[in-house]
C-alpha cells in the first residue's frame, strides 16, 4: 500500500468516525426518580341516594318507545350506546338553556327497550326537569338497561360561565 493511499484511507476513516465522535459526547440527563411518583386519583364523588322524579316518562305523556326516532345516544358501529355521553351532553346543554341555577345530582335511568325510564334529581326545579324530559322522552337509543349520574355543581348561582 503506498503512503499516498494510506493517506487517502486515513482521512475518508476520519471523516467517517467524526460524526459518530461527535454523536458520543451528547448526555441526557433524568433528574426525575420515578421510583417516589405516586399516582393520587381524584377524589370520588358519592351521590348517595336520589329521589325519583315524577316525570311522566312510563305513562301517555310521550311517545312509546318504538314511535321515537333514534337521538343522539347513538354511537359508532363498533359502540353504538353511546348513552353516558348523551346524558352528560343533555345535562350540559340543559344547564346552560335553563340559566345555570340547578344544583345537586341527576340520575337517569334507560330501560331495556332503549328508552330513558325514570330519572331522578336531588335539587330539581321545573325548567330544567322540562328541558331534560323534552330529550329523554323524545327519543329511543341503541341501548339496553344503564345508569348513569351528573353531578350540576354546589355553587351555581344563576350565571352561566362565558368563554370556553
Amino acid at each position: 500500500m503506498t503512503a499516498h493511499r494510506a493517506g487517502l484511507l486515513a482521512a475518508a476513516a476520519a471523516s467517517f468516525l467524526a460524526p459518530a465522535a461527535v454523536a458520543s459526547c451528547e448526555r441526557h440527563a433524568d433528574i426525575r426518580d420515578e421510583r417516589e411518583q405516586e399516582f393520587v386519583a381524584p377524589p370520588q364523588l358519592d351521590a348517595g341516594d336520589i329521589p325519583e322524579l315524577d316525570s311522566g316518562l312510563g305513562g301517555d305523556a310521550f311517545p312509546a318507545c318504538a314511535e321515537r326516532p333514534v337521538g343522539s345516544c347513538a354511537g359508532p358501529i363498533d359502540f353504538p350506546c353511546a348513552f353516558a355521553g348523551w346524558v352528560d351532553d343533555t345535562a350540559e346543554s340543559c344547564q346552560q338553556a335553563t340559566g345555570c341555577k340547578t344544583n345537586g345530582w341527576l340520575e337517569v335511568h334507560m330501560g331495556n327497550d332503549g328508552c330513558v325510564a325514570a330519572i331522578g334529581m336531588d335539587e330539581p326545579n321545573a325548567e330544567i326537569v322540562g328541558c331534560l324530559l323534552e330529550e329523554f322522552g323524545s327519543v329511543t337509543c341503541p341501548c339496553t338497561a344503564e345508569e348513569e349520574t351528573y353531578f350540576f355543581g354546589n355553587d351555581n348561582d344563576g350565571t352561566c360561565p362565558t368563554g370556553g
